[in-house]
């Protein structure tokens, strides 16, 4: 397995990861621990994601500079439909980590399960 087979495949796997964990939803009220579980693997399928979107950006001979700039590079490229919904996963993703002005675990949940319907849509090759 070359290095792109095997970024693929991590991408591919932290996509069932994600949907795995997001199975644990209903006892976020109850244990935290679900709740960060959850956080912590829809940032590793993000970075995998942008990551992506990186990688066939630049084998279009396109320059990347940053996670935004790969996702409305893969909306030019076909590779996902909707740029707004994906620059607001980055966006709500940034503000959850580095909880500039906060998200609500409802709505950054919400929106996690918006990634992974979006997420699931992508051709990975």
């Amino acid at each position: 397995m070359n290095d792109t087979d095997n970024k693929n495949a991590k991408f591919k796997t932290s996509i069932d990861e994600l949907e795995h964990a997001l199975s644990f939803k209903d006892k976020v009220s109850k244990d935290r621990f679900y709740f960060s579980g959850i956080s912590k693997t829809f940032e590793t399928c993000i970075e995998y994601a942008w990551k992506y979107f990186k990688r066939k950006a630049v084998d279009e001979s396109l320059e990347i500079y940053s996670p935004k700039d790969a996702v409305k590079a893969a909306g030019g490229m076909g590779i996902i439909d909707n740029v707004e919904n994906w620059l607001g996963y980055i966006n709500n993703r940034n503000l959850a980590v580095n909880d500039y002005l906060g998200i609500s675990d409802e709505e950054y949940l919400a929106s996690i399960e918006n990634f992974l319907i979006d997420v699931k849509k992508i051709s990975i090759n």
